[in-house]
């Protein structure tokens, strides 16, 4: 089932309004979550996006002004402020670098033209159960051997009680990865830049793990 849609209008204008920015905003319907202030993450859907902004859906109640943390199935984090909400979701003012809005305005019209995007990754790459442990270096530099759950082509479930925010940046044996969800045990990564399965030796070159 698709979950993109290729239209788009200028940004954010909707049934509420025209507003004054220019850089185009795009429909694009994409599973994710986000962290508050309370370290907690909740689940979320985004509607649409441009390289200034995006509209939110999510169960949670927040005020405008909050500041968040957002992963975003196939654009990865972003972090952001609560512009205003509305019954059954937000808009988010992303706070961004220049290379990061550049980086944006390539990866959301190619989102939005697409109409195969899954709702999981795990539906394009089977996770298989794995029993090594792997070197898991935090943002802070800090490193632990952590039992790996589960491994699929372009993500991991590691069990560890370290929990980083959503949208770190992490590195797995010599593979960096992004933060995607806490778990019980631990936290979900999903790979960056290399697939997992470039890599011929895949659990001993990704990850340096250990038996």
């Amino acid at each position: 089932m698709s979950t993109s849609s290729a239209s788009f209008r200028p940004d954010g204008s909707d049934a509420r309004g025209r507003s004054k920015r220019r850089a185009i905003r795009y429909e694009l319907s994409l599973p994710g979550r986000f962290m508050r202030a309370d370290k907690l993450d909740y689940p979320c859907r985004l509607t649409d996006i441009s390289v200034n902004g995006a509209s939110i859906s999510t169960a949670a109640n927040l005020q405008v002004g909050e500041t968040l943390i957002v992963y975003l199935l196939h654009l990865g984090g972003l972090e952001g402020r609560v512009a205003r909400v509305f019954p059954g979701g937000f808009a988010m003012e992303i706070s961004a670098t220049e290379r990061k809005r550049e980086k944006l305005a390539v990866q959301i019209p190619r989102l939005a033209a697409r109409n195969d995007l899954n709702d999981s990754e795990e539906r394009e790459f089977p996770r298989m159960p794995a029993k090594e442990r792997a070197i898991l270096m935090l943002p802070d530099g800090s490193a632990f051997s952590c039992p790996l759950q589960d491994v699929s082509l372009s993500g991991a479930s590691i069990v560890t009680s370290a929990r980083p925010p959503l949208g770190a940046e992490v590195v797995l044996g010599i593979q960096r990865a992004t933060v995607v969800r806490h778990h019980e045990q631990g936290i979900g990564v999903e790979f960056v830049n290399e697939r997992f399965d470039e890599l011929e030796t895949p659990e001993r070159s990704a990850f340096g793990t250990e038996q």
